[in-house]
């Protein structure tokens, strides 16, 4: 076997190769066997159809493989060996050029926005101290897991310049008019109420003095803000739309916003409590493209008034817990007009509305996005690290999710509301490191139900009435499932194994905490808490959350699928299977 001078790497592109391979092996393709070379270290063997490739790695929870360190060899079948390459990977996974050609745009355009943040950018030595709203500009590091943490597709670095979250910059937004036959607004109250509480009196008299000196009248139109990156790049479809006086551009300047982390989530940096901005974006981003559905626009402000409901309802969630769900609470968005309008518009003129965490905090409390807890700092140690020493680690760990994951898990066993809990849409309230308080966000695709598992039906949306794609439409493919199991599978899959399992991991990493004690101490939770509500017991059995196996979504095989709708998952070992009385 003959050694070849490896190739030379940026960080950018080994963290893309590496978490690219550790999802291939994650997602079961690509076929591997592994040999232990000490107690936590093993030595991987991947199969690959044309060669054969080597790393070190070990084993954690949920059958997550982690790569360790930067090598990564590849082995032809004449024995030479050499640094394996994007394409390399790439190939085992896609046959076709145009398919090869799509994803490796998406890696290496992720490798570019990281080398650019990497060059342009100081970073602090420390974000501990930044504040919310700017931690959603500085923790820059992405998708732990996915490979095309930072894909954007669509966005050149002037864009990424003027538009990511990373670089700080504040923009204004394009206000338009819409003609109300062609849109949908929902908003649970008087709407020029809203327009005049959102706006303020400045703003709304100048849009109706623009409109009508562009020959329109409010009884006939409604207004709509959108993102200037959409605005530009949907240029040329809205020609028409312009001509037929379906759209009136209004140039007027209203307040200044800034990206967070999901790059159309906007915040507004004029007032930061005023609402933040979900706007409708034409790009990819991880696995999703960033539209915005009629349908669910529509249920937006349903949904989180059902979840205030059953909140206020509930005495452990409204007052012990203090739950709080940043309300999306309106959405415009417009439906094009097959006869009239360019199908190409679906989806892409549209924006909701959602609370601000600023509402909430109380004096002495701050809030960070979950996504930094399990961040490195760049003066080597991780971000929660003075918490965990003023605290003591398990203190903190059992305070945290009994914050965090019990109200999630009680929303799910008492009412039957599953959310999708992932990092980017929890944010903790704390005071001085101390959890206080959850705060859960982004309902309007994302949460389900099942119906014979649902506690008062009374209080559930009547989708049917909300928009028309609703009716008649079957089972697991909006709000309502078919099964119990559906509601675990979005629980455990957001908020275990692609959220918590990277703070149990760099807890083992950093401070010896066994990641099985971590889960551990998660299960002992929801035992406790079924203790104190034993009523809930049997429900809790119907979730099977210690099954032996669970399924997970298979966030890369959605990608080489490159479809937006379809179930792709696989099966993982439970961590709550395997957790003994000692959680060792």
């Amino acid at each position: 076997m003959q050694q070849l001078q490896p190739l030379a790497f940026k960080q950018g592109e080994l963290r893309v190769r590496r978490q690219l391979m550790e999802a291939m092996i994650f997602e079961g393709l690509i076929q591997f066997e592994e040999t232990r070379l000490n107690h936590e270290i093993l030595a991987l063997t991947l199969i690959g159809q044309k060669c054969t490739y080597h790393c070190e790695g070990r084993r954690t929870v949920f059958n997550r493989l982690r790569i360790t360190g930067n090598r990564l060899l590849r082995v032809s079948k004449d024995g030479l060996v050499r640094e394996a390459t994007l394409e390399d990977l790439v190939d085992e996974l896609l046959s076709t050029p145009k398919d090869k050609i799509r994803l490796l745009n998406e890696l290496h355009l992720t490798i570019q926005l990281c080398e650019w943040n990497d060059y342009h950018l100081q970073m602090p030595m420390s974000r501990r101290n930044s504040s919310y709203e700017e931690l959603e500009s500085e923790i820059m590091e992405g998708h732990p897991y996915h490979p095309c943490f930072k894909s954007r597709t669509g966005f050149t670095l002037d864009d990424h310049q003027n538009y990511g979250p990373e670089a700080k910059r504040i923009f204004s937004l394009q206000w338009v008019a819409l003609r109300r036959r062609c849109t949908r607004m929902t908003v649970l109250e008087e709407e020029v109420q809203f327009w005049q509480r959102e706006l303020g009196h400045v703003l709304w008299n100048d849009l109706l003095t623009k409109l009508q000196l562009s020959g329109g009248a409010y009884e006939e139109y409604t207004f709509l803000p959108i993102h200037p990156w959409q605005w530009h790049h949907l240029q040329s479809e809205m020609v028409g739309l312009i001509e037929q006086k379906d759209c009136i551009p209004l140039n007027i300047k209203g307040d200044d916003y800034r990206a967070t982390q999901s790059v159309r989530t906007l915040w507004n940096c004029s007032n930061p409590k005023k609402a933040q901005l979900k706007c409708s974006m034409n790009m990819v981003n991880t696995s999703s493209l960033r539209r915005l559905h009629a349908h669910a626009v529509c249920a937006a402000p349903h949904i989180s008034a059902w979840l205030k409901q059953v909140i206020q309802s509930d005495a452990y969630l409204h007052e012990e817990s203090s739950l709080i769900v940043l309300e999306e609470y309106a959405g415009v968005i417009f439906e094009p007009d097959a006869k009239k309008h360019s199908s190409k518009l679906e989806g892409q003129l549209g924006s909701i509305w959602r609370e601000s965490v600023r509402l909430y905090m109380e004096d002495g409390e701050e809030a960070v996005p979950f996504t930094v807890l399990m961040m490195m700092e760049k003066d080597g140690r991780p971000f929660i690290e003075d918490w965990l020493v003023r605290y003591g680690t398990e203190q903190w760990v059992e305070r945290l999710i009994e914050v965090s994951v019990i109200p999630v898990w009680h929303l799910l066993v008492a009412h039957g509301i599953a959310i999708e809990a992932h990092a980017q849409n929890m944010i903790l309230l704390h005071q001085n490191g101390w959890p206080t308080r959850v705060v859960l966000r982004d309902f309007h695709d994302s949460i389900e139900y099942h119906e014979p598992f649902i506690v008062d039906k009374s209080l559930v949306p009547d989708f049917a009435m909300i928009h028309e794609r609703f009716k008649d439409a079957s089972a697991d493919d909006y709000y309502w499932m078919s099964s119990v199991e559906a509601l675990r599978e979005l629980i455990m899959d957001t908020l275990f194994v692609f959220h918590l399992s990277e703070l149990s991991y760099l807890l083992e990493e950093q401070y010896g905490l066994k990641e099985m004690h971590f889960w551990y101490q998660v299960q002992e939770g929801i035992q406790r808490h079924l203790e104190r509500f034993p009523s809930l017991t049997s429900r809790n059995e119907q979730l099977q959350h210690t099954s032996a196996s669970i399924y997970v979504e298979s966030l890369l095989t959605k990608k080489l699928q490159n479809q937006e709708e379809g179930s792709f998952r696989h099966m993982v070992n439970n961590a709550f299977a395997q957790t003994d009385k000692r959680g060792e």
